[in-house]
């Protein structure tokens, strides 16, 4: 890292610090997550609707394992339709049908018809 990048960041950080998890608000922010062990969370990004955190990408609720510490807002409000979507997604079994960042449609179930039982060979 190179120090203008590094200033760059210090400054990004003052500008917008991280901010302890109870004062989160439900507005459709993406925020940063920042672990308890002062991890943050990479390119993750979450947002908070029924006091519940979901990631956007892949869309999942967050696990109550996960010791969350801190948030940071990124200043994007995600639209309803995609909270919808992903809460959907995230809660309704929808997350089998999304896989390596593509929506696959689910196959058409199989339609079992009547058959004739098989022949018995008396020998």
């Amino acid at each position: 890292m190179t120090i203008d990048e590094r200033r760059a960041r210090e400054q990004r950080e003052r500008e917008n610090p991280w901010r302890p998890i109870r004062e989160a608000v439900e507005d459709g922010m993406i925020c940063e997550m920042r672990l308890a062990n002062l991890t943050t969370l990479g390119f993750q990004r979450f947002f908070l609707q029924g006091g519940r955190w979901y990631r956007i990408e892949p869309p999942e609720l967050m696990g109550s394992y996960w010791e969350v510490m801190e948030y940071r807002p990124t200043g994007i409000k995600l639209s309803r339709h995609r909270r919808e979507n992903v809460v959907w997604l995230a809660e309704e079994g929808g997350a089998n049908e999304y896989r390596g960042g593509e929506y696959l449609p689910k196959p058409k179930p199989y339609n079992s018809y009547w058959r004739a039982p098989d022949e018995k060979d008396d020998k």
